[in-house]
């Protein structure tokens, strides 16, 4: 080994150079091939860690729509064909229809959203959250509203 800045031998355990006082750094000399290999290395290390921090985003994915949603569909649903009680005479009155009819309106308003939500999520992290859910929202606020506008149309 040999001094980079006086060109004087040194011995291996050298810290500084006997002649000029120089500190010595020793250079660790790679070839091409270990080079490569090492560059694989961190690579393979670099892509999982995105895979980790990728399958951490899809844990922490939200459809905040899939409750209101379902929740809606439910309730409309509930209202169109379960009927209050004759006495209490709200059962097939026109303002309970209409109320059952934009209950139903605002199901499907939260069933598209959150099936435009899932397709942003599918196209970005290739992940849907909850389409069971989503599906059967989509058919119940459907089929409700299907029945809502059948009762305001046959008064």
């Amino acid at each position: 080994m040999y001094c980079r800045k006086c060109g004087a031998k040194l011995s291996d355990t050298a810290k500084f150079c006997d002649s000029c006082g120089e500190e010595v750094k020793v250079i660790k000399q790679r070839s091409d091939s270990q080079k490569y290999e090492e560059r694989q290395k961190n690579d393979q290390s670099k892509e999982s860690k995105k895979k980790i921090k990728q399958d951490q985003k899809i844990d922490e994915l939200k459809n905040p729509y899939v409750i209101p949603a379902l929740g809606t569909a439910i309730l409309a649903f509930g209202l169109a064909i379960f009927p209050w009680p004759i006495s209490w005479g709200i059962g097939t009155s026109l303002w309970m229809r209409i109320a059952i009819l934009l209950i139903a309106l605002l199901s499907d308003y939260h069933c598209t959203k959150s099936r435009q939500v899932n397709n942003l999520y599918h196209i970005q992290y290739r992940y849907r959250v909850q389409p069971q859910l989503v599906k059967t929202a989509t058919i119940l606020a459907t089929l409700t509203t299907v029945v809502a506008l059948f009762a305001l149309i046959n008064m």
